[in-house]
């Protein structure tokens, strides 16, 4: 959930959906008037729910929103596609762009999100991935809001946690979830990370 600083009656949700089954209930929903009315404003398909949505705290017309193509059955689980993603919107999400640009190319699986917004335009957008492939799961980032480059291969418990956090005032201290003792820590801005 993300609420817009600018009006608190303006809320946008990343929602997975019916674990169980096939439903359009999935992905990411926004209300104007404090949850009386909501509407969908990005949704992939009947498989794909949205995970996590982030607004630019400056500039709340800017969302991040990632989807998760998965679906659970009795005999085992898909957990992860080509639904899975990190999608932009730029027009409070009216319309919504998957990033592609040094986003891993295949499959994806769960993908965690957080935005740090420093002084000025310093506008840091982190993306905790998991992706098939060797190496290409692991901790991005953005500059721009467009181009992804990665940081690192740590991603702990990617389908359980997929958790990602930046200090608000340090962008350098970075936090993931899903540890066997909590979390890691990286005071280098992701490249490095303790247990």
């Amino acid at each position: 959930i993300v609420i817009d600083p600018a009006n608190a009656d303006v809320v946008y949700v990343a929602a997975g959906g019916h674990l169980w089954g096939s439903n359009p209930d999935r992905g990411v929903f926004k209300t104007t008037d404090g949850g009386a009315t909501w509407r969908k404003t990005l949704f992939v398909d009947e498989h794909t729910g949205a995970t996590d949505i982030v607004i630019d705290p400056q500039n709340p017309r800017t969302l991040y929103a990632t989807t998760y193509q998965r679906q659970r059955k009795s005999w085992g689980f898909n957990g992860g596609g080509p639904g899975s993603g990190i999608h932009k919107s730029v027009d409070a999400g009216v319309t919504w762009k998957k990033m592609t640009a040094g986003v891993p190319d295949g499959d994806k699986g769960r993908i965690g999100l957080d935005i740090f917004k420093g002084e000025g335009k310093s506008t840091i957008v982190y993306a905790i991935v998991e992706a098939t492939g060797q190496g290409k799961s692991g901790l991005y980032r953005s500059l721009d809001g467009e181009r992804w480059e990665q940081l690192s291969p740590q991603n702990p418990r990617p389908s359980y946690y997929s958790q990602i956090r930046v200090d608000p005032k340090d962008k350098n201290r970075v936090y993931e979830l899903g540890s066997n003792r909590g979390f890691y820590v990286s005071d280098d801005g992701g490249k490095t990370f303790r247990d």
